[in-house]
């Protein structure tokens, strides 16, 4: 039997893609929220009076990966065959592929019951 699990700030767990493996953690609404009010900007419509709200989706989505992504192994440069660091910039260089499966593993109901293949509970 599956359960939906609500979301601890200090769960982590494991995904493995290909030779890598990732540690991750699922985001709620109030994590997306304070990223989201971090990069918007408010400016004052002078002909019609009010607000607009400018989000920058683009911080937005690199701030959310980076509150993803806790650590890694086994990402290397193909330049060197070297690892890789993981820092926010590094991270944002991931390919476009890697980046939705772990936002798709990140958005998951549940990590310890009914998971995918390559992702564990830690």
């Amino acid at each position: 039997m599956s359960f939906i699990e609500i979301i601890e700030d200090s769960e982590t767990f494991e995904l493995a893609i290909a030779e890598s493996s990732f540690t991750l953690r699922r985001f709620d609404t109030h994590v997306y929220k304070d990223i989201e009010k971090r990069h918007t900007t408010r400016t004052k419509n002078l002909r019609q009076g009010g607000w607009i709200k400018e989000v920058d989706d683009f911080a937005v989505n690199e701030d959310l990966l980076d509150h993803m992504i806790i650590a890694w192994k086994d990402i290397k440069s193909p330049l060197t065959g070297q690892d890789v660091e993981c820092t926010k910039e590094n991270k944002n260089k991931l390919p476009g592929s890697v980046k939705v499966q772990i936002i798709e593993a990140c958005d998951a109901d549940s990590i310890s019951t009914g998971n995918p293949e390559g992702k564990k509970k830690t």
